[in-house]
Parts: structure tokens; C-alpha cells; sequence
């Protein structure tokens, strides 16, 4: 054998590579080669598991018989030693109830009480869990312990999580990553149980009380922060920390209510230098334009280093829309001051209004820009006045742009067949969504986007909001940019046609002769 296989770092690393690729019968069969293999390939083999399956089929007692694992004899000690031989090499763990095969009770029942010492998963420190089966509750209960660093319970019913957060502890003070069902109201546990968490660095969860946002508020260590607010959350507790250094690690905070505004009064507390990324999602009522602009102000200023920014509200065309549901640029430039913005995602209740010269003054502004979104899920719910020019300068501002999402007025009478983009070239650019853009001559439209996007996937047309208020209107639009992404990779221009003196001005009548002839 060669003496770099005998060092057990390198080795290591060969068996997780081999694991990585997919093969794990072939990290099995070194487990088989020699004795000096057999405990690192099996440490490697068993460090992360997707079901219990594995463990269990190590007991020739346990069988499957139709469309459940059982077993037809009582576990003794000697099998419960042969699990626990692999059991305490796993380090990950992920339990859900889609599987094919329903493990019996029986079986559950033995691992949650471990009949015979030492108990299972000794050196459990990450726990997937969604299974929602009450037999199963027990086991999940025996695993949640204070050696685990990772409990992602988020897919977990949650009728289900009062039985099994009493007996989530942190005495050791592992925990760093907890995620909880959005569902599910934090607001009967006690602050205490989130003060010692004191190494807590995820949190996700649903509605919480000003207590522990207190807690969360003083710790040093928590780094991203997942909850949901409403009318009942005054902040109290948290004006008490005014002038206070408050959150200084939080670099992600994603927050959700009924209303918008109830997301934003956090903001107003104290200044979060920390935070990297804001993402304020709204379930039922969103802000007029007024409202925004004062939202943009707040975030300038309290979050200066924001490089992600995401607003979502599910609330479309009130009664009097559009009137004070216009976002414009001046509105927009409040976020001057961001400037690492690198992702702005915004689909609210407001429609927006742009020309191309105020988009370029944007892009001017955000250079190091890598997705823009503007109303590509909600629609901008009237006509664009941004233009396929408008469009290429946007990326000639911002050349690592990677996704833009935004409606344009999509017609192109002037190109030029030689060069229809006017030189502007983008091959990082990966996703446009068109929203409810308008769109004439297809065809031109998508020379043009070829040219300055070859490798762009054009999509996001099929929403479901007309500006014209007629669905024939909208059909028409829909159908005309399912041409323009059918054509798109066909007008792509190959390498030989860019030297070329007409270049994709010869794919053009080629393409125009098979429509015409079609």
C-alpha cells in the first residue's frame, strides 16, 4: 500500500470525495478492502444519512414486508450493539414521512427509549426532521438534546411542536441553527428558553413577542433572523434598548406581516450597520407611494450596507389604484445612499413609473448591481415607458448583471440587422423576466435581445395581470414573447456570422422565409 493512503487526512479526503461523486457502493466496497480502510470509509459512509433505513437493515431481525419496516423478533442487546456501532458515527440526520416504506412502531419506540446503554446518534449534531406521524413524535423528542448544533423542524406540522420544544435545551449552548414552522406562534415559550441559546446564530420562526425580541436583540452572536409580526407587537421592550447597540452581528434579517407597515417599525428602533440583507414580505396590505418613500428613507439610513434588498406584497390594485400607488424615480433614489446594492427585488402594491434615461441613472448608481427585479410577479399593471434601448444601457451600466426582471414597451423599428444591439453585449446575463411587457414584431425583438443577451432565458411572461384590464389583450402580449423566447437561441449569432460583414442580418431573412413560409 502507498504511504500517503496510511496518513488519515488525506485518506479523508479521498472517501468524501468518492461520497460526493455519488458512489456509495464503492465507498462501501473500501470499507471491505483492508483493516486500516475499514473506520475511516465508514465514518465517511455514515457521517450524513437521508432516512434511518441504513441503520436499520443493519439487523438481520428487521425486515420489510409489503410496504412497512418491522420486525419479527424482540431487539437484544447484541443488535442493538450492531446499530449502535454505525449509529455513532452519524453526525447528520434528515427524517421525513414521503417515503415508500412506514417504519412500524415498534421499531420507534425501541430507538426513542434505548432499551440497552448507550443510548442512539451519540454524536447527532445536525437533525432534519418532518415527519408528522404522532408514533414518531418520541423519537423526535429523545433527539433533541443539547448536543445539537443544527434542529430544522420548519416542514413539521405545527400542532405537533408543543410536545417537543420542552425538551430542546442548550445547557451546553451548541445550538446555532434553529428553524421552527412560520406557522407556528413562539409566543407561549418563555424569553428565558431563547436567552440560552446564547450561541443561537439562525433563527426561524413564526410570531414572537417583544420579550424575546429583546432577547434576540442583546445577543452577540445571532447572524440571521427569520420571524413574523402584527398589530400586537409594540416594541416596548426593544425602546427600553434606544441609543443601545442592538442586533450587532444580524447581517440577514426576513421579516413578515399582514401589513407592511408592521415590518418596518423595527427598522425605526435603532441603525443595524451589520445587516447585509432585508427581505419585508406582506400578506394582506401594502404601502401607498408615500408610505414606500418614508420605507426607503428608514432603510437609507439605518442600514447603510445593505447589498440585498426584497419587498414583497401580495396586495394588488386597491379600489383607487393607480392614483398614490406610483413608485418613481425620486422615490427610488431615497436608496442612492445603498451603495453595495447588489440585489434589489421589489414587487409591491405600487406599479412604477421609468424612462430609460432615469433606469440608466439607476444602473449608474449600482454598479456592482447583480439581479434588479422591478414587478415581475405582481406586474406593473399599466404600459412601460422603458424601451429595449433602455434595456441594453442598463446593461452596459452594470456588466455583472445575472437576472433583471422588468416590463418594457418591446419594439424595435430601427435596428440594425448588423448589429442590432449597437455593440452592448452581455453573456453573463442568465434570466429576463418580461412581466406584462408589451411586445411587437417578435422577431426583431428577439435579434435584438440575442444580440445584447445570448444567453439570457427569457421568461416571466406568463403572469397572470393584464394593463389593459382585457384578457384577449393580454393573451396577445403572452402568446407574441412565447415567439420571442422560441426564437431567441435561433438568432443567437454563431461565431463565424460576428466576423461576418451581415452577420445576423443573414440569420434574419433566413428566419423571416420560414415564418413567411410557415
Amino acid at each position: 500500500m502507498h504511504k500517503c493512503l496510511q496518513i488519515a487526512e488525506l485518506f479523508d479526503i479521498v472517501c468524501k470525495r468518492v461520497l460526493a461523486t455519488g458512489h456509495q457502493s464503492s465507498l462501501a466496497a473500501l470499507c471491505r478492502t483492508c483493516r486500516l480502510f475499514h473506520e475511516p470509509a465508514l465514518n465517511v459512509l455514515y457521517s450524513s444519512l437521508e432516512s434511518l433505513r441504513p441503520l436499520l437493515f443493519c439487523i438481520p431481525v428487521i425486515v420489510t414486508i409489503g410496504n412497512k419496516i418491522t420486525t419479527f423478533k424482540e431487539l437484544r442487546l447484541s443488535d442493538w450493539q450492531r446499530m449502535q456501532y454505525y449509529a455513532k458515527r452519524v453526525h447528520s440526520l434528515r427524517v421525513n414521512d414521503q417515503e415508500e416504506v412506514v417504519i412500524d412502531k415498534t421499531i420507534l419506540h425501541a430507538l426513542a427509549t434505548s432499551p440497552f446503554a448507550p443510548p442512539m446518534f451519540t454524536h447527532l449534531k445536525r437533525l432534519w426532521w418532518s415527519d408528522n406521524s404522532a408514533d414518531a413524535l418520541p423519537l423526535l423528542c429523545s433527539l433533541v438534546n443539547a448536543r445539537l448544533e443544527w434542529l430544522i423542524l420548519h416542514d413539521l406540522d405545527p400542532t405537533l411542536l408543543p410536545h417537543v420544544v420542552p425538551h430542546i435545551t442548550s445547557s451546553s449552548n451548541s445550538l446555532h441553527v434553529a428553524c421552527f414552522p412560520a406557522k407556528y406562534s413562539m409566543r407561549h415559550i418563555h424569553p428565558d428558553v431563547f436567552q440560552s441559546w446564547r450561541n443561537l446564530r439562525n433563527l426561524v420562526c413564526g410570531l414572537v413577542n417583544d420579550a424575546t425580541l429583546y432577547n434576540l436583540a442583546t445577543s452577540s452572536k445571532l447572524t440571521h433572523l427569520t420571524i413574523q409580526v402584527d398589530e400586537k407587537n409594540n416594541y416596548g421592550a426593544l425602546m427600553k434598548l434606544a441609543g443601545q447597540p442592538v442586533f450587532t452581528a444580524l447581517q440577514g434579517l426576513d421579516i413578515a406581516a399582514a401589513h407592511t407597515f408592521h415590518c418596518i417599525s423595527i427598522l425605526q428602533i435603532a441603525e443595524l450597520p451589520s445587516l447585509r440583507s432585508l427581505r419585508i414580505h406582506s400578506t394582506e396590505t401594502g404601502l401607498t407611494d408615500a408610505e414606500l418613500h418614508q420605507c426607503f428613507c428608514l432603510i437609507s439610513r439605518h442600514c447603510p450596507n445593505l447589498r440585498d434588498l426584497r419587498m414583497k406584497e401580495l396586495q394588488l390594485s386597491p379600489p383607487e389604484f393607480p392614483v398614490g400607488y406610483i413608485t418613481t424615480f425620486y422615490i427610488l433614489k431615497t436608496l442612492f445612499s445603498l451603495r453595495h446594492l447588489e440585489a434589489l427585488h421589489l414587487d409591491t402594491t405600487c406599479t412604477f413609473s421609468l424612462n430609460d434615461k432615469e433606469l440608466a441613472q439607476l444602473a449608474g448608481t449600482w454598479l456592482k448591481l447583480r439581479a434588479l427585479e422591478l414587478g415581475t410577479e405582481n406586474g406593473w399593471r399599466q404600459p412601460s415607458r422603458i424601451t429595449l434601448q433602455g434595456f441594453a444601457e442598463l446593461l452596459r451600466c452594470c456588466p455583472v448583471l445575472s437576472v433583471v426582471g422588468l416590463a418594457m414597451n418591446a419594439w424595435a423599428p430601427d435596428i440594425d440587422h448588423r448589429r442590432p444591439g449597437g455593440g452592448i453585449r452581455r453573456n453573463g446575463l442568465e434570466v429576463l423576466r418580461v412581466a406584462d411587457s408589451k411586445v411587437t414584431d417578435p422577431l426583431s425583438v428577439a435579434a435584438f435581445l440575442s444580440d445584447v443577451a445570448p444567453n439570457a432565458e427569457i421568461t416571466g411572461y406568463d403572469i397572470g395581470y393584464d394593463m389593459d384590464g382585457t384578457f384577449n389583450t393580454r393573451m396577445l402580449y403572452r402568446e407574441r414573447w412565447e415567439e420571442v423566447s422560441m426564437l431567441h437561441p435561433s438568432t443567437c449569432q454563431p461565431e463565424e456570422a460576428r466576423s461576418s460583414r451581415f452577420g445576423i442580418g443573414r440569420v434574419l431573412q433566413r428566419l423571416r422565409v420560414l415564418v413567411e413560409y410557415h
